[in-house]
Protein backbone atom coordinates (compact mmCIF):
# COMPACT_ATOMS: atom_id res chain seq x y z
CA UNK A 1 0.00 0.00 0.00
CA UNK A 2 0.78 3.21 -1.22
CA UNK A 3 0.42 6.73 0.96
CA UNK A 4 0.53 9.55 -1.31
CA UNK A 5 -0.28 13.45 -0.93
CA UNK A 6 -4.47 13.42 -0.65
CA UNK A 7 -5.49 16.72 0.63
CA UNK A 8 -5.33 18.85 4.01
CA UNK A 9 -6.82 15.77 5.70
CA UNK A 10 -4.56 12.98 4.13
CA UNK A 11 -1.60 11.76 6.22
CA UNK A 12 0.84 13.84 4.84
CA UNK A 13 -1.11 16.34 5.52
CA UNK A 14 -0.74 15.48 9.32
CA UNK A 15 2.78 14.77 8.94
CA UNK A 16 3.51 18.09 7.96
CA UNK A 17 1.79 20.14 10.16
CA UNK A 18 3.32 17.91 13.30
CA UNK A 19 6.63 18.15 12.12
CA UNK A 20 6.07 22.10 11.24
CA UNK A 21 5.14 22.25 15.31
CA UNK A 22 8.20 20.06 16.03
CA UNK A 23 10.36 22.20 14.35
CA UNK A 24 8.71 25.41 16.26
CA UNK A 25 9.02 24.11 19.10
CA UNK A 26 12.89 23.72 18.56
CA UNK A 27 13.10 26.75 16.67
CA UNK A 28 14.25 24.86 13.89
CA UNK A 29 14.58 26.13 9.92
CA UNK A 30 10.83 25.40 8.59
CA UNK A 31 12.66 25.26 5.23
CA UNK A 32 13.44 21.63 6.00
CA UNK A 33 9.65 20.96 5.51
CA UNK A 34 10.50 21.34 1.90
CA UNK A 35 12.45 17.73 2.08
CA UNK A 36 9.60 15.34 3.62
CA UNK A 37 8.39 12.49 1.74
CA UNK A 38 4.93 12.51 0.29
CA UNK A 39 4.49 8.77 -1.05
CA UNK A 40 5.87 5.52 0.99
CA UNK A 41 4.65 1.73 1.74
CA UNK A 42 2.82 0.74 4.43
CA UNK A 43 3.31 -3.16 5.89
CA UNK A 44 0.73 -3.78 9.07
CA UNK A 45 1.96 -1.59 10.82
CA UNK A 46 5.08 -0.18 9.39
CA UNK A 47 5.97 2.65 7.14
CA UNK A 48 8.95 2.32 4.85
CA UNK A 49 10.46 5.77 3.70
CA UNK A 50 12.11 5.64 0.13
CA UNK A 51 15.90 6.23 0.35
CA UNK A 52 16.97 9.18 1.11
CA UNK A 53 14.41 10.51 3.34
CA UNK A 54 14.95 13.25 6.43
CA UNK A 55 18.44 13.32 5.21
CA UNK A 56 18.38 16.79 5.71
CA UNK A 57 16.96 16.37 9.48
CA UNK A 58 19.91 14.98 11.09
CA UNK A 59 20.07 17.27 14.29
CA UNK A 60 16.66 16.16 15.18
CA UNK A 61 16.88 12.20 14.55
CA UNK A 62 16.09 10.18 16.87
CA UNK A 63 12.89 8.13 19.15
CA UNK A 64 11.43 11.49 19.21
CA UNK A 65 11.38 12.42 15.09
CA UNK A 66 10.45 9.02 14.41
CA UNK A 67 7.50 8.17 16.46
CA UNK A 68 5.97 11.45 15.30
CA UNK A 69 6.54 10.69 11.72
CA UNK A 70 5.41 6.86 12.34
CA UNK A 71 2.17 7.95 14.22
CA UNK A 72 0.78 10.87 11.82
CA UNK A 73 1.11 8.77 9.13
CA UNK A 74 -0.90 5.99 10.82
CA UNK A 75 1.80 3.30 11.49
CA UNK A 76 3.50 2.38 15.06
CA UNK A 77 7.18 1.30 13.51
CA UNK A 78 9.26 3.37 11.17
CA UNK A 79 12.00 1.98 8.43
CA UNK A 80 14.10 3.52 5.80
CA UNK A 81 14.89 2.13 2.51
CA UNK A 82 18.23 1.37 1.23
CA UNK A 83 20.67 0.45 -1.97
CA UNK A 84 19.16 -2.99 -3.33
CA UNK A 85 22.78 -4.49 -3.47
CA UNK A 86 24.69 -7.64 -4.21
CA UNK A 87 23.23 -10.77 -6.71
CA UNK A 88 20.63 -11.88 -3.46
CA UNK A 89 19.48 -8.43 -3.74
CA UNK A 90 19.47 -7.85 -0.17
CA UNK A 91 17.76 -4.36 0.54
CA UNK A 92 19.51 -2.32 2.32
CA UNK A 93 16.50 -1.12 4.62
CA UNK A 94 16.79 0.51 8.05
CA UNK A 95 15.11 0.20 11.48
CA UNK A 96 14.59 3.22 12.42
CA UNK A 97 11.42 2.48 15.01
CA UNK A 98 10.83 -0.52 17.05
CA UNK A 99 12.57 -3.71 17.41
CA UNK A 100 11.01 -6.44 14.91
CA UNK A 101 11.29 -5.80 11.60
CA UNK A 102 9.47 -8.84 10.14
CA UNK A 103 6.13 -7.39 8.57
CA UNK A 104 3.34 -9.24 6.96
CA UNK A 105 1.96 -7.53 3.89
CA UNK A 106 -1.51 -8.52 2.16
CA UNK A 107 -2.72 -8.18 -0.99
CA UNK A 108 -5.34 -9.97 -3.29
CA UNK A 109 -6.30 -12.38 -0.43
CA UNK A 110 -2.86 -13.32 0.06
CA UNK A 111 -0.11 -12.85 3.17
CA UNK A 112 3.29 -12.02 2.12
CA UNK A 113 5.72 -11.91 5.26
CA UNK A 114 9.44 -10.73 5.19
CA UNK A 115 12.17 -9.12 7.46
CA UNK A 116 12.39 -6.02 5.43
CA UNK A 117 16.12 -5.62 6.42
CA UNK A 118 16.69 -8.80 4.40
CA UNK A 119 14.34 -9.26 1.78
CA UNK A 120 13.14 -7.02 -1.04
CA UNK A 121 9.45 -6.21 -1.53
CA UNK A 122 8.16 -4.00 -4.61
CA UNK A 123 4.87 -2.79 -4.51
CA UNK A 124 4.92 -1.25 -7.62
CA UNK A 125 4.78 -5.09 -8.69
CA UNK A 126 1.27 -5.26 -7.19
CA UNK A 127 -0.54 -5.13 -10.37
CA UNK A 128 1.87 -7.94 -12.02
CA UNK A 129 1.17 -10.23 -8.61
CA UNK A 130 -2.45 -10.11 -9.56
CA UNK A 131 -2.12 -11.01 -13.40
CA UNK A 132 -0.61 -13.98 -12.24
CA UNK A 133 -2.96 -15.00 -9.67
CA UNK A 134 -5.67 -14.36 -12.21
CA UNK A 135 -4.27 -16.62 -15.01
CA UNK A 136 -5.90 -20.25 -14.72
CA UNK A 137 -3.16 -22.99 -14.11
CA UNK A 138 -5.07 -25.67 -12.81
CA UNK A 139 -3.37 -28.96 -13.79
CA UNK A 140 0.00 -27.04 -14.29
CA UNK A 141 3.33 -27.69 -13.33
CA UNK A 142 5.09 -24.35 -12.45
CA UNK A 143 8.92 -23.63 -11.80
CA UNK A 144 9.54 -20.65 -10.48
CA UNK A 145 13.64 -19.94 -10.69
CA UNK A 146 13.74 -16.80 -8.86
CA UNK A 147 11.16 -17.58 -6.28
CA UNK A 148 12.11 -15.13 -3.49
CA UNK A 149 9.65 -15.25 -0.50
CA UNK A 150 6.91 -16.07 -3.19
CA UNK A 151 6.57 -12.98 -4.90
CA UNK A 152 4.63 -15.38 -8.10
CA UNK A 153 5.11 -18.70 -6.48
CA UNK A 154 2.07 -17.60 -3.87
CA UNK A 155 -0.42 -16.22 -6.56
CA UNK A 156 0.01 -19.24 -8.71
CA UNK A 157 -0.85 -21.77 -6.06
CA UNK A 158 -3.17 -19.78 -4.06
CA UNK A 159 -5.41 -18.17 -6.83
CA UNK A 160 -4.46 -19.77 -10.44
CA UNK A 161 -4.46 -22.76 -8.86
CA UNK A 162 -1.17 -24.23 -10.07
CA UNK A 163 -0.76 -28.19 -9.28
CA UNK A 164 2.77 -27.60 -7.80
CA UNK A 165 5.24 -24.82 -8.15
CA UNK A 166 8.99 -26.02 -8.22
CA UNK A 167 10.51 -23.05 -6.45
CA UNK A 168 14.24 -21.91 -6.39
CA UNK A 169 15.58 -19.58 -4.81
CA UNK A 170 19.27 -19.09 -2.98
CA UNK A 171 19.36 -16.65 -0.37
CA UNK A 172 18.46 -18.06 3.13
CA UNK A 173 16.42 -15.46 4.28
CA UNK A 174 13.51 -15.39 1.20
CA UNK A 175 13.81 -19.18 2.00
CA UNK A 176 12.90 -18.93 5.98
CA UNK A 177 10.34 -16.47 4.17
CA UNK A 178 8.94 -18.49 1.33
CA UNK A 179 8.36 -21.49 4.13
CA UNK A 180 6.40 -19.26 6.23
CA UNK A 181 4.25 -18.04 3.81
CA UNK A 182 3.61 -21.37 2.03
CA UNK A 183 2.52 -22.85 5.48
CA UNK A 184 0.68 -19.21 6.24
CA UNK A 185 -1.69 -19.45 3.11
CA UNK A 186 -2.12 -23.12 3.32
CA UNK A 187 -0.19 -24.26 -0.19
CA UNK A 188 3.26 -25.94 1.59
CA UNK A 189 2.00 -29.30 0.45
CA UNK A 190 2.32 -27.89 -3.37
CA UNK A 191 5.52 -26.62 -3.54
CA UNK A 192 8.70 -27.71 -3.26
CA UNK A 193 11.88 -25.12 -2.66
CA UNK A 194 15.39 -25.90 -3.42
CA UNK A 195 17.86 -23.82 -1.89
CA UNK A 196 21.05 -22.78 -3.33
CA UNK A 197 22.30 -21.74 -7.31
CA UNK A 198 19.39 -22.96 -9.39
CA UNK A 199 21.86 -23.71 -12.29
CA UNK A 200 22.97 -26.31 -9.91
CA UNK A 201 19.35 -27.52 -8.67
CA UNK A 202 17.94 -27.70 -12.27
CA UNK A 203 21.04 -29.38 -13.40
CA UNK A 204 21.13 -33.06 -14.86
CA UNK A 205 21.87 -34.39 -11.42
CA UNK A 206 20.75 -31.78 -9.54
CA UNK A 207 18.15 -31.36 -6.75
CA UNK A 208 15.34 -30.19 -9.08
CA UNK A 209 16.33 -32.08 -11.81
CA UNK A 210 12.89 -33.89 -11.58
CA UNK A 211 11.39 -30.95 -13.01
CA UNK A 212 13.23 -31.39 -16.00
CA UNK A 213 10.53 -31.79 -19.38
CA UNK A 214 7.87 -31.57 -16.92
CA UNK A 215 6.99 -27.64 -16.90
CA UNK A 216 3.99 -26.12 -18.49
CA UNK A 217 5.15 -22.65 -17.25
CA UNK A 218 8.55 -21.38 -16.13
CA UNK A 219 9.00 -18.40 -13.81
CA UNK A 220 11.70 -15.60 -14.53
CA UNK A 221 11.40 -12.83 -12.16
CA UNK A 222 14.66 -11.29 -11.76
CA UNK A 223 16.18 -8.34 -12.81
CA UNK A 224 17.99 -6.48 -14.38
CA UNK A 225 18.16 -9.54 -16.40
CA UNK A 226 17.06 -13.21 -16.14
CA UNK A 227 18.85 -14.01 -19.34
CA UNK A 228 21.06 -16.58 -17.53
CA UNK A 229 18.44 -18.30 -16.41
CA UNK A 230 16.78 -19.03 -20.39
CA UNK A 231 19.02 -22.26 -21.53
CA UNK A 232 17.03 -23.92 -17.68
CA UNK A 233 13.43 -22.52 -18.94
CA UNK A 234 13.39 -23.89 -21.89
CA UNK A 235 14.56 -27.19 -20.85
CA UNK A 236 12.36 -27.46 -18.12
CA UNK A 237 9.51 -27.14 -20.23
CA UNK A 238 7.43 -30.38 -21.78
CA UNK A 239 8.40 -31.47 -25.43
CA UNK A 240 5.54 -30.01 -26.36
CA UNK A 241 6.52 -26.75 -25.09
CA UNK A 242 4.85 -24.38 -22.91
CA UNK A 243 5.09 -21.06 -21.46
CA UNK A 244 8.10 -18.53 -20.47
CA UNK A 245 7.33 -15.12 -18.17
CA UNK A 246 10.67 -13.41 -18.78
CA UNK A 247 10.88 -10.31 -16.30
CA UNK A 248 14.25 -7.48 -17.81
CA UNK A 249 14.64 -4.06 -18.34
CA UNK A 250 14.33 -2.07 -21.69
CA UNK A 251 14.86 1.71 -22.50
CA UNK A 252 12.15 3.71 -22.41
CA UNK A 253 10.37 3.71 -25.95
CA UNK A 254 12.53 0.51 -26.74
CA UNK A 255 10.44 -2.12 -25.17
CA UNK A 256 9.13 -3.83 -28.65
CA UNK A 257 12.83 -3.54 -29.58
CA UNK A 258 13.87 -5.33 -26.79
CA UNK A 259 11.15 -8.09 -26.65
CA UNK A 260 12.18 -8.76 -30.41
CA UNK A 261 15.47 -9.61 -29.59
CA UNK A 262 14.43 -11.99 -26.17
CA UNK A 263 12.64 -13.69 -29.09
CA UNK A 264 15.60 -14.20 -31.37
CA UNK A 265 17.82 -15.22 -28.75
CA UNK A 266 15.73 -17.65 -27.50
CA UNK A 267 15.28 -18.82 -30.88
CA UNK A 268 18.84 -19.67 -31.36
CA UNK A 269 18.95 -21.92 -27.97
CA UNK A 270 15.98 -23.69 -28.67
CA UNK A 271 14.67 -25.28 -31.92
CA UNK A 272 11.22 -25.19 -30.97
CA UNK A 273 8.84 -21.92 -32.37
CA UNK A 274 9.31 -19.16 -30.18
CA UNK A 275 6.28 -16.80 -30.35
CA UNK A 276 5.67 -13.46 -28.51
CA UNK A 277 1.99 -13.33 -26.91
CA UNK A 278 2.43 -10.52 -24.19
CA UNK A 279 3.97 -7.74 -23.58
CA UNK A 280 3.71 -6.16 -19.93
CA UNK A 281 5.29 -2.63 -19.19
CA UNK A 282 5.24 -3.17 -15.07
CA UNK A 283 6.78 0.48 -13.69
CA UNK A 284 9.51 2.39 -14.10
CA UNK A 285 12.34 0.78 -12.55
CA UNK A 286 15.12 3.92 -13.54
CA UNK A 287 14.72 6.83 -15.26
CA UNK A 288 13.90 5.91 -19.11
CA UNK A 289 14.07 2.54 -17.96
CA UNK A 290 10.88 0.24 -17.83
CA UNK A 291 10.67 -3.13 -15.68
CA UNK A 292 8.74 -4.89 -18.48
CA UNK A 293 7.65 -8.67 -18.42
CA UNK A 294 7.18 -10.93 -21.79
CA UNK A 295 4.75 -14.02 -21.95
CA UNK A 296 6.76 -16.26 -24.18
CA UNK A 297 4.97 -19.34 -25.84
CA UNK A 298 7.24 -22.23 -27.10
CA UNK A 299 6.39 -25.05 -29.06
Amino acid sequence: MTGERQGKLSPYSTLIEQLKSHLTENNGDLSLLTNVPDKWEKHGNLLLLPQGSFEEWSEYAGTELWTLVAHSLGGQRLALKGEISGPKRRPGATLLLGEDSWVTHREHGIDYSFDITKSMFSAGNLPERGRMGDLDCSGETILDLYAGIGYYTLPLLVRAGATHVHACEWSIDAIHALNHNLEANKVSERCTIYSGDNKLAVAQNGSAAKALGTCDRVMLGLLPSSEDGWPLALAALKPEGGLLHIHGNAPSGGEEKWANSVVEQLSEIDSRKVELVNLVKVKWYSPHVRHCVLDIQIG
